[in-house]
């Protein structure tokens, strides 16, 4: 083949890097930033799942009760919190889907068998409230007879 049939190429010598390149770095890069913080923030989000997940069952073991006549609570083990429900002469656990229950995260009263929050067919027994505690802050909730549930974040 001789050399008039092809076309010379001159070899172009790349330097630096082209904008595709630059932009996966900088998605990569924007990834393992994102990564970061949200590990960084993942022991107060957990606490805060964990708690509006136990308050929202909290107002459906309340709805249970009414609905079916029967007599609830909410009690804490002293690892977490646990709903029963009164049958004959003892409390049987009822299953709640609460999750992962952060370590640390507690109530100001003391695990007992018996519970301290009490769900009746007429609405919650008596007014009350609970201190829930963890490393990093506390959040108060407080209810009253008809049913409303209160949480305020503390310091």
């Amino acid at each position: 083949m001789s050399r008039k049939g092809r076309k010379a190429h001159p070899k172009a010598h790349q330097q630096g890097f082209s904008l595709i390149e630059l932009l996966v770095v900088l998605a990569i890069a924007g990834l393992m930033t994102g990564l970061a913080v949200a590990s960084l923030d993942s022991g107060k989000a957990s606490v805060d799942q964990a708690l509006q997940r136990l308050a929202a069952q909290v107002h459906v073991q309340a709805a249970e009760a009414r609905h079916a006549g029967q007599l609830r609570g909410l009690r804490w083990t002293g690892q977490r919190p646990e709903f029963v429900r009164r049958e004959r002469d003892g409390w049987v656990v009822e299953p709640a889907s609460l999750g992962e229950w952060p370590k640390g995260l507690q109530p100001d009263w003391p695990a007992s068998p018996q519970p301290r929050l009490l769900f009746t067919p007429q609405g919650w027994a008596q007014p009350g409230s609970v201190r829930w505690r963890w490393a990093e802050g506390s959040q108060q909730w407080a209810w009253s007879r008809d049913g409303r549930l209160q949480t305020a974040a503390l310091p």
